[in-house]
């Protein structure tokens, strides 16, 4: 079983209600993920699973147990010490998973809550457990996700245009290619690791 993380656009992020002080929380609603199609790591997941692990998901969420993370969780384990937004809602749209999120008033989730208020463009990331079959169409080579499928949860990340530098987005480079993807996507990471630290050191003297 492979952990599966593929990143998709949140597309126009609709903020549903701001979460200011004293109000009720932020939530945000968007497209979380899509059926059907080759995503950024050329990955396919059939509408029919996708459909049924939105069923299966449902009564997590309507528990109040789905949380996401914030920035790249390498884990099958949900950290609630990072966690920044809880699911709330699940629905298919054709081939498109929508979802709705409340962000949470937890270290993580002021830090994302800070960069959706500033306008920083924020990205979606689905975690889930499989395998996969390569596929050739049309003289591309894509990865078509078994029945197997299990999804975790969905974690909010930075822009996913800028992801294809992350280490393991790329399947099939150059060695030389893929030693430049690494040393880049390192660079990034921490980068943006380094950020996000300062702005939860800001937020808790505050």
């Amino acid at each position: 079983m492979n952990l599966l993380r593929d990143f998709y656009s949140f597309g126009e992020l609709q903020i549903l209600s701001e979460g200011k002080k004293g109000s009720s929380p932020m939530r945000v609603r968007g497209l979380f993920q899509e059926a059907d199609t080759p995503n950024g790591n050329r990955r396919i997941y059939a509408r029919n699973l996708l459909d049924r692990e939105v069923g299966r998901l449902q009564e997590m969420i309507s528990e109040r147990r789905l949380v996401g993370e914030l920035d790249h969780p390498q884990s099958e384990v949900v950290s609630l010490s990072n966690a920044s937004h809880l699911v709330t809602g699940l629905e298919m749209d054709g081939n498109k998973v929508v979802g709705e999120a409340e962000i949470l008033n937890t270290p993580a989730g002021k830090v994302l809550q800070e960069l959706l208020h500033a306008g920083v463009k924020v990205g979606i990331s689905s975690r889930g457990t499989g395998t996969l079959t390569p596929v050739n169409e049309n003289g591309a080579q894509n990865f078509l996700v078994g029945d197997n499928l299990k999804m975790i949860t969905w974690d909010m990340v930075s822009d996913p245009s800028c992801q294809g530098a992350f280490p393991g987005l790329q399947e099939s480079t150059s060695v030389n290619e893929a030693r430049d993807n690494i040393v880049n996507g390192l660079d990034n990471y921490t980068a943006e690791r380094v950020f996000l630290a300062s702005l939860k050191r800001a937020l808790r003297r505050n």
